[in-house]
């Protein structure tokens, strides 16, 4: 039976295709969290007031969207399966949608707000399909914690390395590619992000294969499924937990370009502030499935969360000082990594759960239930960040800032961060002990 078990899991050349199409959904994840607010404030030049209910009202139809896809994916089986389609489907409106967001034609202040956002839909729905297909496979991928966080890890990396193309390469690619014209070098750089995502999606197509247990006829009613879900409480305060945790890590990504050129005034840095928050999380990938050996998921989660609190408040007191920033950055990068890659191990769990105790195959209901917790959680960031900054006195290409402009800077790079992460990992907390309570 073992054996057989064995045989039934993805094979190493899955996993890597998994990845490769992690790759490619996370380009755009990527630049959304870096460079998204700095693309429509400075390249389009949409006011700030419009940036931010254009960037509030994207996560909150993100999060409803991956709803509708969900559904639709639980509803619905193609003969070449449940899930590998949408990489079939999705790999060319997710490539032109993303090639053509750097366009951003000079129309007048609400044609370009039009155009942004409807490129950033057409983005957002196939990268949303994309997703929530790719992450509901993995309760049928790997089966057990260990072995679904070593392939976590390998998507994980993949993500990071994406994060770290785009995060270090976007402004000088932009600059070379358009000669000084941020425009035309931003257009230039998502249409060769665009050709490489494409051929990776395909690949996932071809070499995934759907493996489906106790594939049930039962087919349960929306509103069931919603029910079942609903009255877990472990489940509605996981998903709290990881909402203010996608908020608080938002908000750190979405001014990490300000506070790098106008708190440290050293906009130089910002590679090298993005590079080691990234290459941290990366390196520690292959260990975090050992971790498992000497505490369970959720300790570990909890642990990580209340770890990036004491980082993010390491930052303010590493002040201006570049070498202490960036190791507090990737101290962030760490712990944060850990909760992201255990995430969707108890995620699996839930969905193991649900298939074993009520008969219900609904995967991607749970992924799509996680993507409405993190797009909400981000969407109050992008919704507050750019307000924060107007506020506080912010004016977008000026040569200084007023003391007040860097405080709003400093209170959402580090002040938000670390509340975010704390009330985070209380979630958490309260989930664990109601978990041990249940298993008691």
């Amino acid at each position: 039976m073992a054996g057989l078990e064995d045989r039934e899991q993805a094979s190493g050349l899955e996993m890597l295709s998994f990845g490769g199409a992690q790759f490619a959904s996370s380009i755009y994840m990527a630049f959304s969290s870096y460079y998204l607010m700095m693309f429509c404030l400075e390249v389009a030049l949409i006011p700030a007031a419009a940036t931010a209910v254009l960037l509030f009202c994207l996560q909150v139809f993100a999060a409803f969207d991956d709803q509708a896809i969900s559904l639709f994916i639980n509803r619905w089986r193609f003969k070449d399966g449940k899930y590998r389609p949408y990489f079939k489907w999705c790999a060319l409106p997710f490539a032109i949608s993303l090639a053509a967001l750097g366009l951003a034609p000079d129309i007048g202040v609400v044609g370009r707000v039009a155009y942004v956002a409807l490129a950033l839909l057409l983005c957002e729905v196939s990268w949303s399909a994309l997703r929530v297909a790719s992450m509901a496979m993995l309760p049928y991928l790997a089966r057990g914690d260990v072995r679904r966080a070593q392939f976590i890890s390998c998507a994980n990396a993949s993500s990071i390395f994406a994060y770290i193309v785009v995060g270090a390469c976007m402004l000088p690619l932009a600059d070379f590619l358009g000669n000084g014209n941020m425009g035309k070098g931003f257009a230039l750089t998502l249409a060769l992000f665009a050709a490489i995502a494409a051929p990776l999606h395909f690949n996932a197509y071809f070499r995934l294969s759907e493996r489906h247990y106790g594939e049930t006829r039962h087919q349960p009613t929306i509103r069931d499924m919603l029910s079942a879900i609903g009255r877990n409480r472990r489940i509605v305060l996981f998903m709290l937990g990881y909402g203010l945790y996608s908020m608080a890590d938002a908000f750190k990504s979405l001014t990490t370009y300000y506070y790098a050129a106008w708190v440290m005034a050293r906009p130089d840095l910002l590679p090298a502030i993005i590079l080691a928050g990234l290459i941290s999380p990366l390196a520690v990938q292959p260990l975090i499935p050992r971790l498992l050996a000497y505490a369970g998921k959720e300790a570990l989660i909890n642990f990580g969360l209340f770890a990036a609190t004491c980082a993010s408040l390491l930052m303010l007191a590493a002040g201006a000082r570049p070498y202490a920033l960036i190791a507090c950055v990737a101290l962030y990068g760490v712990c944060t990594a850990i909760v992201a890659n255990l995430v969707f191990t108890v995620v699996a769990s839930f969905a193991d759960e649900m298939r074993q105790q009520h008969g219900m195959n609904i995967s991607e209901i749970l992924t799509a239930t996680l993507g409405l917790a993190a797009s909400l959680g981000v969407a109050l960031a992008s919704g507050a960040a750019p307000v924060v900054l107007a506020a506080s006195g912010y004016s977008p290409q000026a040569a200084h800032q007023p003391s007040a402009a860097l405080t709003g800077i400093t209170a959402l790079y580090v002040g938000c961060t670390a509340a975010g992460m704390a009330l985070a990992g209380l979630a958490v907390l309260a989930f664990r002990k109601r978990s041990e309570h249940l298993r008691a």
